[in-house]
């Protein structure tokens, strides 16, 4: 994007056309394209003599409700023209440049269309608080992706993956380390795999395996005088944060104990 401004007041609004961003281009030849919703990413571009489809995504109504991630290379380029096809029929570039971001809100309720032209022409549409592509054309880009997997072997739902998932879809979304502040304390959490470290101020509080409970966190240890867990209630919270989960892309939510109960949007993929 060529001029994002910085927002820094929950709930300012920023909406504008950006700069750059032609309501007509003159070329059919896509190089790259991509759109994300909060439900799902859509993703290819040229590499040379391959073309590269990246999908990924979780809980979609269109779907089984498992999570899935594809990343693979094909020879035939024929989604390129299609998906041209699906934008000059749907006058997609009449929007061109639009960008509206409502800080504060989650961007699970928008989404973002950026397309690279071979002539260097650039299609940028985007908003946090609502879909700027109409349901019947972005279901159109997913079914078209849909169907290119079927056609390679593979499938919107985790069976059908060729990257690695985890046993439970909200484990691959922990995966990364996660930085922030909360009440003047510097916090770090990283995570690998089913393993946590949590770091307060740069000392490291937890070093543990986990289990997640209904999105949450819990240490994979258990509460005092239970020799058996019955269930995941039965482990302990940790020290400096009673639980983390993944609430949307970006962002992590997490529950401290020692100094409030209340929840605090502080964690960000570093």
């Amino acid at each position: 994007m060529k001029d994002k401004e910085e927002v820094v007041l929950d709930g300012e609004v920023t909406e504008k056309y950006l700069d750059g961003y032609n309501k007509i281009i003159q070329s059919k030849d896509i190089i790259h394209f991509e759109y994300e919703t909060g439900e799902y990413k859509l993703f290819c571009e040229k590499k040379e003599d391959k073309l590269q489809i990246k999908s990924e995504g979780g809980y979609s109504n269109e779907r089984d409700g498992s999570y899935f991630k594809l990343d693979y290379l094909i020879d035939d380029f024929n989604i390129l023209e299609q998906l041209q096809k699906i934008i000059e029929s749907n006058d997609i570039t009449k929007n061109n440049g639009y960008y509206q971001y409502v800080a504060g809100l989650e961007p699970i309720y928008g989404d973002t269309l950026k397309v690279t032209y071979k002539s260097n022409e650039e299609i940028y549409i985007s908003s946090n608080q609502f879909h700027t592509i109409e349901d019947k054309i972005s279901s159109k880009f997913y079914k078209l992706f849909l169907e290119e997997a079927k056609k390679n072997g593979y499938d919107f739902n985790s069976e059908k993956s060729n990257v690695k998932l985890y046993d439970d879809a909200k484990v691959e979304f922990l995966q990364g380390t996660w930085k922030g502040e909360h009440f003047g304390d510097s916090i770090e959490v990283v995570i690998k795999e089913n393993h946590i470290k949590i770091y307060i101020n740069n000392k490291i509080t937890d070093d543990t395996e986990y289990t997640i409970i209904q999105g949450s966190i819990r240490q994979k240890q258990l509460k005092d005088n239970i020799e058996v867990a019955k269930d995941e209630y039965d482990y302990k919270e940790f020290e400096g944060v009673s639980s983390l989960r993944k609430k949307n892309e970006i962002m992590l939510v997490a529950y401290f104990t020692k100094d409030s109960y209340s929840t605090a949007d502080l964690l960000k993929e570093n």
